[in-house]
């Protein structure tokens, strides 16, 4: 019984270690603002994520955005590469195979700064 525990305790150590942070650090600056930034595939997910964070951070308070901006980081421009990636699955769903993504989950970068209200 204590070797069955013992793996089991060491399985959800190893678990928690293997696994990646979902939000960004939240920076704290000296005028009462905060900064994050939020990752995703596509603009929506970063925002979201960043949003999430701030929120997070602020508690039973409302963040309120003081500043933003949104950088694209994928491997081509953002439309060619939409563009391609369309064509890709027209062709995977005429062979009947699967298509790749271009795109990652850090393609989009969104960058706050807020105060919590």
């Amino acid at each position: 019984m204590k070797k069955l525990a013992l793996i089991a305790s060491a399985a959800v150590l190893l678990s928690a270690c293997a696994s990646t942070q979902s939000t960004s650090p939240v920076i704290a600056r000296v005028d009462a603002t905060f900064e994050t930034t939020g990752l995703g595939k596509t603009k929506l997910i970063a925002q979201e994520n960043a949003l999430n964070a701030a929120k997070k951070q602020c508690g039973m308070r409302t963040p309120v955005i003081v500043k933003d901006s949104t950088t694209y980081n994928g491997v081509m421009d953002e439309r060619t590469g939409r563009v391609i990636e369309q064509g890709i699955n027209v062709v995977g769903a005429i062979f009947g195979t699967a298509s790749p993504k271009l795109s990652r989950d850090d393609d989009y970068e969104y960058n706050i700064s807020f105060k919590c209200q």
